[in-house]
């Protein structure tokens, strides 16, 4: 199966055929432990049930995973192009879930230039897009990054204008000092995998 990155297009789909396929692999190895254990003592009550019990933990946690995952799914790849097309060589993520501590949000596309990053939603949920933006600016801070200004939009055409805006703007100096944990990284390409450490 096609490995696609956190951040890519079409990483939602295959993620979560991804880890279906791992829940199913790790529920398959406790319930062949516990017939072998079975088939050989005539009976549930022997070592081999526990180890299956046991076994099985990381096959919920794989089955949590999926749970997060079963109503999600890729941006059309139509939408993909045309944001593409806007943000021409700007660094930019896609098909994010933005964890905080009490809520997660869905962020169909992320385009960063200089300090500014935008994003584009299209969740119906009623969700506070201000307490998403100020979680995103707190993390980038607390990782050396500060100075951020950030909107997430749900109306395609502004984010697109939004985007159209940055892309007339031209290369914006910034102080930066390089991150030890992305060598050779630009401040932009920094910001991008802190935000994606905050996506499920």
């Amino acid at each position: 199966m096609k490995s696609i990155p956190k951040g890519a297009f079409g990483y939602t789909n295959a993620h979560k055929k991804r880890q279906l396929l791992k829940t199913i692999l790790f529920f398959l190895l406790p319930i062949g432990i516990f017939v072998v254990g079975f088939l050989t003592t005539k009976t549930k009550e022997n070592y081999f049930t526990i180890i299956a019990v046991v076994g099985s933990l990381p096959a919920c946690k794989e089955l949590v995973n999926v749970c997060m995952f079963v109503k999600r799914r890729s941006m059309s790849k139509e939408l993909y192009e045309e944001i593409k097309s806007h943000a021409g060589d700007m660094v930019t993520a896609y098909e994010l879930v933005l964890t905080t501590y009490e809520k997660s949000y869905p962020v169909t596309a992320l385009v960063i230039a200089g300090s500014e990053v935008a994003g584009y939603t299209e969740a119906k949920e009623a969700l506070d897009w201000k307490k998403a933006e100020e979680h995103m600016r707190t993390v980038l801070k607390n990782n050396g990054i500060s100075r951020t200004h950030i909107h997430i939009f749900r109306e395609k055409k502004q984010f697109l204008e939004r985007v159209d805006a940055l892309a007339r703007q031209g290369k914006e100096e910034l102080p930066f000092e390089p991150d030890e944990r992305y060598p050779g990284y630009s401040r932009e390409q920094v910001m991008r995998e802190v935000l994606l450490a905050l996506s499920i």
